[in-house]
């Protein structure tokens, strides 16, 4: 398997994890289209590959996840997911991320990165970055734990 095939594979099985864990909490998966026009009712409901305005660039801007919980999250909760299995320069668009959740996203956000192929500096550096409206970034044993905690 080629590397960027593999890349999306892995990221792929992290996005599995996050919608199983969103279904098994009593979340609806939903279509995207339909999305906005049921924000505000009693259901808990996400959808994926949401195009949330536009980044820092001007360009559209489409997240992994985007949940509504009537009473966690009436505002919506973003989850961003970033699987990096092997060293590379992935871990460069972490600033870009980050600076479009703190300027253009206005939802809060969490993160979660897993993988083990991120250096050290550059998690570090990103959960430093925790604040506004970037409210976490979880592995996915935290992020778990997290939600088992009933936070999503």
């Amino acid at each position: 398997m080629k590397q960027g095939s593999k890349a999306a594979y892995t990221g792929k099985n992290l996005e599995d994890f996050v919608r199983n864990t969103l279904l098994r909490h009593g979340y609806r998966k939903v279509r995207k289209d339909l999305f906005p026009s049921m924000i505000g009712g009693g259901s808990n409901i996400f959808t994926e590959h949401f195009s949330v305005g536009q980044n820092i660039y001007g360009n559209d801007t489409v997240v992994d996840f985007i949940l509504y919980h009537p009473k966690k999250h009436p505002d919506c909760l973003i989850i961003e997911v970033k699987w990096q299995q092997v060293g590379g320069t992935v871990e460069q668009k972490y600033p870009f991320l980050v600076l479009n959740i703190k300027e253009c996203y206005k939802m809060n956000t969490i993160i979660i990165l897993d993988g083990g192929g991120y250096t050290k500096g550059a998690e570090t550096w990103l959960r430093n970055q925790v604040g506004g409206n970037l409210k976490g970034v979880f592995n996915m044993s935290e992020f778990q734990k997290w939600a088992n905690d009933g936070n999503i």
